[in-house]
């Protein structure tokens, strides 16, 4: 039986974006998105196109709008001996201040 593995998430970038390659020369950008106090900063990789989408137009405190996939991030798990996951990006949403919406990809 398959099993349904989406998220949504809105909130706002605590950092600036990283942009980085993989190892298979693959663009990647991770950002961390704040949703409010009682919730945790959550992690989160864009890859290709969008990842340079979103290293060209967003900044830290960018309101979004994520939808993607749960991933176990092995390079931290692998590394200090915990379970961590982040939020895979498969769509991305800039909330603008005048409330209409720009889309990433």
């Amino acid at each position: 039986m398959p099993y349904l593995n989406s998220i949504l998430l809105e909130g706002e970038l605590s950092d600036v974006p990283v942009f980085t390659m993989t190892a298979n020369g693959l663009d990647r950008c991770s950002f961390l998105i704040a949703s409010g106090d009682q919730a945790p900063a959550v992690p989160v990789v864009a890859y290709g196109r969008l990842a340079l989408r979103c290293h060209e137009l967003l900044l830290n405190g960018s309101s979004v709008r994520i939808v993607g996939r749960l991933a176990q991030d092995l390079e931290a798990s692998d590394t200090d001996s915990t379970f961590r996951l982040h939020l895979v990006a498969e769509h991305v949403e800039i909330k603008a201040a005048s409330h209409r919406h720009a889309e990433v990809a």
